[in-house]
């Protein structure tokens, strides 16, 4: 079974659950730094919660802070970060979509399960996709983690834009080329980023509806290992959904194979 022809509504199922877990990996970055260092964060679907301009409901549970350009937000955190803690916290998300891309990648590479492969493609095509066209539009690109990363290192964004956006450019490109011809590139691209836009949009409108439930004290969202509940449980889901997915497809892939020979 060669991973490169999977059909294409295989490739849309996978891609839905994929971003999923791309942008937790992201998040986990993050959520490692801030969680050993003991500052007690709780994280949503896209980042730690934080309010930005009106105070929240109960002030007292939240680390007021001001951004580079004077805005006033409170972060859902037991205690503030030093500088220094918080340029670790802040580098750790993207290095961790990076090294997801790479993981991806060697999954592709080195692993001999068609199916293995399929999955690691797709993970390290979603993650080089995203954040390379992030990095790429950084010049016109206000607030994210480089965005306070470059303000606590006193050194413009795009020194921190470009080594990005360059890396995860080059590891798209090396993706894409695993493919080998265009029909497959085409295909691949094109379930993917059919995917991807509704995706990112239930990750952001879900980040919003848990930010604002734990502003209000919901118990249903309160953290558990510092994520959000309602996050843990979807992205056991996810996980579940896609060992369930691994099996199904190994095992077919192992009876072609099997009644082909």
């Amino acid at each position: 079974m060669d991973y490169r022809r999977a059909a294409f509504w295989q490739l849309l199922i996978l891609t839905i659950l994929l971003n999923i877990v791309s942008q937790a990996i992201h998040e986990a970055g993050h959520w490692a730094v801030y969680e050993t260092l003991g500052l007690g964060p709780i994280w949503g679907f896209t980042g730690l919660v934080q309010i930005w301009g009106d105070p929240p409901l109960h002030p007292d549970e939240w680390i007021e802070t001001i951004s580079p350009d004077g805005e006033r937000g409170w972060l859902r955190l037991t205690s503030a970060p030093s500088k220094t803690e918080d340029i670790i916290g802040l580098a750790a998300g993207p290095l961790a979509s990076l090294l997801g891309v790479v993981f991806g990648l060697s999954l592709m590479r080195w692993n001999r399960n068609p199916v293995t492969k399929q999955i690691g493609l797709v993970l390290a095509l979603i993650g080089s996709i995203i954040m390379s066209q992030y990095y790429l539009r950084g010049f016109s690109r206000l607030g994210g983690d480089e965005y306070f990363l470059a303000a606590h290192l006193g050194i413009p964004k795009y020194t921190i834009d470009i080594p990005f956006g360059l890396a995860f450019s080059v590891s798209l490109i090396a993706g894409l080329w695993a493919l080998g011809d265009w029909r497959a590139i085409l295909k691949w691209l094109s379930a993917i980023l059919l995917r991807s836009v509704p995706a990112g949009l239930f990750l952001m409108k879900a980040n919003d509806l848990v930010q604002s439930q734990i502003n209000q004290g919901n118990p249903l969202f309160q953290p558990f290992l510092g994520f959000s509940f309602p996050v843990i449980v979807v992205n056991v889901i996810v996980l579940l959904l896609l060992w369930v997915w691994w099996k199904r497809a190994s095992k077919m892939s192992y009876n072609s194979l099997k009644t082909a020979s």
